[in-house]
């Protein structure tokens, strides 16, 4: 059990100063140019900015824990130049970005809460094409780093075929074709995605064992069978019973013996709930369907459609189940 919150802390949760502070440093790229220590005057040269100013925007970034000082000089700490400095290739600040462009409809959440009514249709991928795909090549990145863990979490050694469901960029296909050189894969997503998807096949050489399907899987039908369905990340987007019509939909996909894997961020039913409520909440202000799914109910909709053996296989982020 963790310790009571102080006066401090409890205050501190009101202001707004964090999150700003943080957003501007990303705009003004700071994180790129930390990669050793550098002096507040030589930061201000490079990017443009008064000296005195900035010194005091980074010290507040060493109370946040972002930045390291010492001596007049201050360097990212290792996970900052990791995300958020443009030389590195999971560099996610346009993600962070998006933040800042979207603060009025956090500015909206009290009214969405009192009516129950979002504030906004759809989602940023229908609405927004533009910044839809720079969130895409954000997740595209998010997907190259954590594709090799999920990896070895499965054996797919004797498949065959795979179905991508709402595949995206296809970053989670390309590291299933490289991992089992015996697979061939579908991609099914929306028609103004699969061009991002031919781009990064292309990029891969991969193009000649993936096909790529225009559609919309709650409207669409989906042909074929296959050894391996594979779901990232879109169960949240949608409403309970989207995705358990979605599941139906599915298991006519997987072949005998043929195996589901979802991959999402589900709500546990042990004790505190995780940053995973905070992102529900996200999504209530971003989407209009969005939602993070309880863990019990993903695997009651597998269970439903007829999917047996449900295991998690990552906690709170990864289910399987069998046909």
């Amino acid at each position: 059990m963790g310790s009571e919150p102080s006066i401090l802390s409890i205050m501190q949760r009101g202001y707004y100063s964090e999150a700003k502070i943080y957003l501007t440093a990303i705009k003004l790229d700071i994180f790129s140019h930390l990669h050793t220590p550098q002096t507040a005057e030589w930061l201000a040269d490079t990017i443009g900015a008064d000296s005195l100013f900035l010194k005091r925007l980074l010290e507040a970034l060493v109370a946040m824990e972002l930045v390291k000082g010492q001596e007049a000089q201050f360097q990212n700490v290792p996970i900052v130049t990791e995300f958020l400095s443009r030389q590195s290739p999971f560099y996610m600040g346009e993600m962070m970005l998006l933040q800042d462009t979207e603060w009025n409809h956090w500015g909206s959440l009290e009214t969405i809460i009192r009516s129950g009514k979002p504030a906004v249709t759809g989602n940023i991928f229908m609405n927004d094409p533009e910044q839809g795909e720079k969130v895409h090549r954000v997740l595209a990145k998010m997907a190259k780093r954590m594709a090799p863990d999920l990896l070895r979490r499965f054996d797919l050694s004797s498949c065959q075929t795979l179905l991508d469901v709402g595949g995206g960029a296809g970053i989670f296909s390309s590291e299933f074709l490289k991992a089992y050189p015996q697979i061939q894969v579908t991609l099914f997503d929306l028609p103004q995605v699969l061009p991002i998807t031919q781009k990064q096949m292309e990029k891969e050489g991969l193009t000649d064992r993936v096909k790529l399907i225009p559609g919309n899987f709650n409207q669409d039908e989906i042909f074929g069978t296959y050894d391996v369905v594979f779901l990232s990340d879109i169960l949240h987007y949608q409403t309970p019973d989207e995705n358990g019509s979605l599941f139906q939909k599915l298991y006519r996909n997987v072949a005998a013996n043929g195996r589901i894997i979802v991959k999402d961020m589900f709500l546990g039913d042990e004790g505190s709930p995780g940053w995973n409520a905070i992102f529900s909440m996200h999504l209530m202000v971003y989407t209009e369907n969005g939602r993070c799914c309880k863990r019990q109910d993903v695997k009651d909709w597998l269970a439903q459609a007829g999917f047996v053996g449900i295991e998690e296989v990552e906690r709170n982020a990864v289910l399987t189940a069998r046909k």
